[in-house]
């Protein structure tokens, strides 16, 4: 039996609707950062505090890979989604075929299985059309 990893610990917290993403902001500035950054990038100033980021963003950019790749079989797509806290997130996202992905369109975060590696489930964040 597969036991549950993270492909990334401190990323998202998986609750009641789905999950969310665990960035971090400045105290000092307020600039909010995701992936966490251990000090602003704009300010400097190493005070940071943990902020659970919104659930929905708007489709930036994307791209369908056509080519396998180390964990993703063809077709698959890969996306910029920016959120309203001003934070741009690059992620695996979600094909569905009743909604084809449209520059500008709304998205939802999800948490679920990305690949299976041995014994191990790997699981992350994904985004998908609301």
């Amino acid at each position: 039996m597969a036991h549950l990893v993270s492909v990334w610990e401190g990323t998202f917290v998986e609750d009641a609707e789905g999950g969310r993403l665990l960035g971090n902001k400045c105290t000092f500035c307020g600039h909010i950062y995701f992936p966490k950054a251990r000090f602003c990038f704009n300010c400097f100033d190493k005070s940071m505090e943990e902020v659970v980021l919104s659930r929905l963003g708007k489709l930036y950019s994307f791209t369908i890979g056509r080519m396998a790749s180390t964990h993703f079989q063809p077709p698959y797509a890969v996306g910029l989604v920016d959120l309203p806290e001003g934070v741009r997130v690059f992620a695996p996202l979600k094909m569905t075929e009743d909604k084809p992905f449209k520059v500008g369109m709304d998205m939802e975060v999800v948490i679920e299985e990305l690949w299976q590696e041995n014994d191990k489930q790997v699981i992350g964040y994904k985004f998908k059309p609301v």
